[in-house]
């Protein structure tokens, strides 16, 4: 069965806050969605989250368990699959220097692993715990407009190219952004040898003026 992601948005709440802008405003949509990014990432460091998973602050230090059963086509939702998703993650994030990691014992022949976040995984830490474990970054730089799409009713779909700024090394690591490949782009955005591909989603107000229903900046990808 192919693996799935889910890319939850955090715009919601802050799109309440938006102001509603008209076409005649921003004739330019690469000024508006730059600034629309900007609006929804105001420190520059938080253009996307990724999940690293479901542990709590007062569940650290975090102890590994094994569970049997696991095979690579089960449905992305099985708790046995997660667990097992959850030990590579922290395995792989304790390589690039976000978690500490010390044996502790065996459960059988299998060993048993303490993870506690390092002073640079508390860097990217998105203190909300929403989820659990997020490591936030990233500036999305929009550098054109691709094209708009008016094909759906009452939606219009802005597409643009763009890279991305404030970007740590650790997630240049393939290791680790292979694990979420089901984010469209997030290679390109992270590698920046290439334009990453974006799109804004807009509902049309009854004035003919857009509102923002889903950017790009504030992703949690789990």
């Amino acid at each position: 069965m192919k693996k799935h992601l889910t890319i939850n948005s955090l715009l919601l709440g802050s799109l309440l806050l938006l102001p509603l802008l008209t076409s005649c405003d921003f004739n330019d949509y690469k000024t508006r969605i730059q600034e629309e990014n900007d609006y929804n990432n105001p420190t520059g460091n938080k253009a996307v989250c990724l999940r690293a998973g479901k542990i709590y602050q007062d569940m650290y230090p975090y102890t590994i368990k094994y569970m049997p059963g696991y095979h690579k086509d089960m449905h992305y939702r099985d708790p046995i699959y997660i667990n097992n998703k959850l030990n590579e993650r922290l395995a792989l994030y304790a390589k690039v220097g976000l978690f500490t990691e010390e044996l502790v014992g065996h459960d059988g022949d299998k060993p048993l692993y303490r993870y506690n976040l390092t002073d640079e995984g508390r860097k990217y830490l998105d203190k909300t715990w929403w989820g659990g474990t997020n490591f936030c970054f990233g500036r999305i730089v929009v550098d054109k407009i691709d094209g708009v799409d008016n094909q759906l009713q009452g939606m219009r779909m802005v597409y643009f190219y763009y890279h991305m700024e404030n970007v740590p090394n650790w997630i240049k690591n393939k290791d680790i952004y292979s694990l979420y490949p089901g984010y469209g782009g997030l290679e390109a955005a992270v590698l920046g040898d290439r334009p990453a591909p974006g799109t804004h989603y807009y509902s049309i107000q009854y004035d003919d003026s857009l509102k923002l229903t889903v950017g790009a900046s504030g992703h949690y990808v789990l």
